[in-house]
């Protein structure tokens, strides 16, 4: 990543900060019901000293849908039965209907560029969503009540258990991200040109960092041109009008 990505990057991270301070507490109709399969649950880290482009590539950590199929990381998927899924959505839903989990100890300590851990349940239509900021961070210091604790001890089981057993999560949709590389940074390696069959993302005025949700033969033509991308170092590819851009992508989960 560059330094203008770093820079936006930083931007980011003040908003979050605002709001996993705030930890604000969502009960509201859930108007995507009835378009795309809606997660029950899903845990997810938001902010932090990240680069502008692995926020927008970054999946949530643990996604849970109605009919039992848990999805990690993106990467693997594992249906869990009836009793596991019941049991999730009443701890999931009793902790996170109460703002007052997501309220910080007084004197608790703060913890600059950390995540916030942001966790959301859907039951009967409705939403319930907390934000924590630096919950895994500040656990040996108990900066949260032990409730935020206990429902992330059991989301991080269930994630360990899909990692562990789960099969692949393949399907014919990616995310792309592609950030521009600046001008007079030199490259190591080759270049390639843009694959054939790969959209050409779009960069809006001073903007350096675009992402765009591909499926189908646009997604296939994209992971056969970069068919393992190394979420440490992303490829360098040449556009159609000789600019650079680092990128990278990640499969779609099915509400996205």
């Amino acid at each position: 990543m560059n330094r203008r990505t770093l820079l936006v990057a930083a931007g980011a991270v003040g908003v979050t900060t605002a709001l996993g301070g705030a930890a604000a507490a969502i009960a509201a109709v859930d108007p995507e019901a009835g378009r795309r399969p809606q997660p029950m649950l899903t845990w997810e880290l938001t902010g932090g000293f990240v680069p502008a482009g692995w926020t927008l590539l970054r999946a949530p950590r643990l996604v849970a849908y109605d009919d039992g199929v848990l999805i990690a990381d993106a990467a693997k998927r594992l249906r869990i039965g009836a009793g596991d899924l019941r049991s999730l959505r009443n701890h999931a839903t009793t902790v996170l209907r109460d703002p007052a989990n997501a309220r910080r100890r007084p004197g608790a300590p703060i913890l600059a560029d950390v995540p916030s851990t942001v966790l959301t349940a859907r039951t009967n239509g409705r939403r319930f969503r907390l934000s924590f900021e630096g919950l895994e961070e500040t656990r040996r210091d108990r900066a949260y009540p032990p409730p935020a604790y206990s429902l992330l001890d059991h989301l991080t089981q269930l994630r360990d258990r899909v990692n562990r057993s789960g099969a692949p999560w393949r399907p014919d949709a990616v995310r792309l991200v592609a950030s521009l590389v600046e001008p007079a940074r030199p490259t190591t390696g080759p270049v390639a040109n843009w694959p054939a069959g790969v959209p050409v993302p779009r960069f809006r005025k001073d903007e350096f960092v675009t992402r765009m949700d591909l499926r189908d033969r646009p997604a296939r033509a994209l992971i056969k041109a970069i068919p393992n991308p190394d979420r440490a170092q992303w490829p360098v590819l040449r556009l159609p009008d000789g600019r650079r851009a680092q990128v990278s992508w990640r499969f779609l989960l099915p509400h996205e």
